[in-house]
């Protein structure tokens, strides 16, 4: 974690550094270059690994839910080419797949025969279900280079969760109790939830570009990928890190 802000930070400085040198730059402070907007998108993504484990057989089916994206955005101007911008946004991140898994290490909520649910921990193989839902309160921080009508943005986010939902389920297959050695148990049906294990904070890289629309709108499509996992390193329920890799297509209106 904080390897990964330090280097944020660091990377941040030296762009920012490097605009500030640029000439063209307006040597004062100017309120006539701010711009605050308005913004709405739909986000489009995944919580998943940087790349697929072998634990991952097949991807089954894959759906994004209902995840807008609404805020507030300011810029300044710094020249005709160059400019800095923050934001405030609410974010939902999330998504609906169905995979076919081998040892994929998990932990299940299983009848132990008594009519209670106690946990059991193993190597699954057969089908998972998985839907994640986070609502994230994002921060972006970016600078930006103009080139006619458009806009191209590099920076950095800071997201807070306000809500969360990972769940889902486990079938057709059996687990192997503690590991792939252990003690086989056949599953017809078993749940998992692990929505109070996902981090309270994520981070990551902010990207985008901007088409200017009349002196108002412009239309815009950002890339934002998570640094940090969403789960904490201590936690077992799965067996690699996920992070939130997601494309925002939005729009934007100039409100002065």
């Amino acid at each position: 974690m904080k390897k990964y802000i330090a280097i944020s930070m660091f990377c941040c400085s030296i762009a920012f550094s490097s605009i500030l040198n640029a000439q063209e730059i307006q040597p004062k402070f100017k309120y006539n270059n701010i711009k605050h907007a308005f913004t709405l998108g739909y986000n489009i993504g995944a919580t998943a690994p940087f790349s697929l484990p072998n634990t991952i057989r097949e991807i089954n089916s894959y759906a994004p839910l209902f995840t807008p994206s609404f805020g507030y955005q300011a810029t300044y101007d710094l020249s005709s080419k160059w400019l800095v911008g923050v934001g405030l946004r609410v974010d939902v991140k999330g998504m609906k797949v169905t995979d076919s898994v081998q040892y994929f290490h998990t932990i299940i909520s299983v009848d132990n025969g008594n009519g209670e649910l106690g946990s059991f921990e193993g190597d699954f193989t057969g089908t998972n279900a998985t839907i994640s839902r986070n609502v994230y309160l994002t921060l972006p921080i970016f600078a930006g280079y103009r080139q006619g009508e458009w806009d191209f943005k590099f920076g950095m986010y800071f997201a807070y969760l306000l809500s969360t939902e990972f769940k889902g389920t486990v079938s057709e297959g059996y687990i192997r109790k503690g590991n792939s050695l252990g003690e086989k148990v056949l599953i017809e049906r078993a749940d998992f939830d692990f929505s109070r294990e996902v981090r309270s904070f994520d981070l990551g890289a902010h990207v985008g570009v901007s088409r200017h629309f009349g002196k108002r709108w412009e239309a815009d499509l950002t890339g934002q990928l998570g640094f940090n996992p969403v789960f904490p390193s201590s936690f077992r329920g799965v067996g690699y890190n996920l992070h939130n890799m997601y494309l925002t297509l939005g729009v934007a209106y100039q409100i002065w």
